[in-house]
């Protein structure tokens, strides 16, 4: 029996008296308890909850579909059309501040001029923008031409759109929902710096794959851009995190530990003696500076030498350690939104994935486009050539992974807040984990199933 989760937000939010924006450690105190997963939604069984039971039925799934060469072929691809993507490592030491200037000023206007609510429901005025945060931004004091500091993310940090850990929900209730989050930076995210707030505790940085403000305590200043490169850029030594996330140890007895990391993070490696590789862990240190902090990985985890190969059988399996992980919207509560559940997966192979849903819709070759509710035949002409496993279905602001057709079903796995099974109003059941389930999940609700919302089908390949 799931909980109602509007309803029992309603309750909760009238009996909150605190004046202070929550943090997420205490909104999840407040929240109704997870469901446990794995769920059997729709027509899923038991044994769909199992990657052997999909890659068994592939014809091939060790066949390997790019090699690491045509992996950075297809990066830069990916890169050229992504808004988000970004080889830092292309960006010259020193910029004209014209479009950071416009950056800052839009993406602030784009948040102020809305209406928002804070996780008490109460309207944040629109004195809090003016009076508190444009100030802050001192947009008057970056100079025509930036200086760019090089940097790199110290541990699993948030970036937001505005420098404010203030939550701003677009309706009432949506506690999970802060429409100031953009996402999180992985361990070892290199960024570009060019600005900091007139407190100082925020940067605006351009990372890999977003930019936005980010604590300043939240990364490390390395002296020159090639000696970052030199730690995140190698073809060679290095390690990719490929379990849902892992310790990270500081002593040799491998019981004392320093930090966590999750799936696609990539650690430099050092060295290896018998039971644990030797890696780096950036610490912010005096000034800023990075002080790199010498760690270890047991051999034991789940972690790879190098990217894992580029297969069915690897993407499945990627995909399904995530089953019943956690959703949080843009990496909040440590969880993965939709996107961040793809991303995630194909990091693990090297994959420069886009981090948002409409731009990971079109990477690779595009089979088909639709019109939600309408052309249900190309869809299923579409799906009956979809490759599982590396096909990517889509639909406004939801994309899925495709696993396969079962007696007419077609089944995906996907991240997923709640499922809807009103025809008259937004009921929802919250689901908040990774599940496995066919495309009439939410067919009962006035909104639509998964099948017929699809706006586009793409192979990453």
């Amino acid at each position: 029996m799931f909980f109602s989760y509007r309803r029992f937000l309603a309750l909760v939010t009238a009996l909150l008296i605190a004046s202070s924006p929550l943090r997420a450690q205490e909104l999840e105190k407040i929240l109704p308890p997870l469901p446990k997963g794995p769920l059997l939604l729709t027509s899923a069984t038991p044994e769909m909850q199992k990657p052997d039971f999909w890659i068994n039925r592939l014809q091939d799934p060790d066949k390997l579909l790019k090699t690491d060469e045509q992996v950075e072929v297809f990066n830069r691809e990916i890169e050229t059309f992504s808004n988000d993507r970004k080889d830092v490592f292309k960006i010259g030491n020193t910029i004209s501040s014209k479009e950071t200037k416009a950056l800052i000023k839009n993406e602030y206007e784009a948040i102020a001029g809305r209406k928002l609510f804070d996780k008490n429901d109460k309207y944040i005025p629109k004195t809090f923008f003016t009076e508190t945060i444009k100030p802050n931004l001192r947009l008057d004091a970056i100079p025509d031409k930036i200086k760019v500091r090089w940097a790199a993310a110290v541990k699993h940090a948030s970036v937001r759109v505005i420098p404010t850990d203030k939550g701003m929900l677009e309706e009432k209730g949506d506690v999970e929902f802060d429409m100031v989050q953009n996402t999180k930076f992985k361990t070892w995210t290199p960024m570009a710096v060019y600005h900091t707030t007139k407190d100082g505790e925020w940067a605006y940085v351009q990372g890999t794959y977003a930019r936005g403000w980010i604590k300043s305590r939240d990364i490390a200043i390395f002296e020159t851009k090639e000696k970052l490169k030199s730690y995140v850029e190698r073809k060679r030594d290095f390690l990719v995190v490929t379990g849902l996330d892992i310790p990270v140890f500081s002593n040799p007895g491998l019981t004392e530990v320093r930090a966590v990391a999750q799936m696609g993070t990539r650690l430099p490696l050092q060295g290896e003696t018998g039971n644990y590789f030797e890696s780096l862990l950036p610490v912010r240190g005096q000034g800023g500076a990075v002080v790199l902090e010498k760690i270890l990985v047991s051999k034991a985890s789940d972690v790879s030498k190098g990217r894992l190969p580029y297969t069915q059988r690897n993407i499945i399996r990627q995909a399904f350690k995530l089953l019943g992980a956690r959703y949080g919207w843009g990496g909040f509560y440590d969880g993965r939104d939709c996107s961040g559940f793809t991303f995630d997966v194909f990091m693990s192979m090297g994959l420069d994935m886009p981090r948002n849903s409409k731009e990971q819709g079109v990477i690779g070759t595009f089979l088909n486009g639709f019109e939600p509710f309408k052309s249900e035949q190309q869809k299923i002409a579409t799906l009956a050539i979809a490759k599982e496993g590396i096909t990517l279905i889509r639909m406004p602001s939801h994309i899925m992974l495709y696993l396969g057709q079962i007696n007419g079903l077609h089944y995906v796995i996907h991240s997923t807040w709640a499922e809807r099974y009103s025809m008259t109003d937004d009921s929802k059941n919250r689901i908040n984990q990774t599940v496995v389930s066919d495309l009439t999940l939410n067919g009962k609700s006035r909104v639509g199933s998964l099948f017929h919302r699809i706006v586009s089908i793409n192979e990453v390949n």
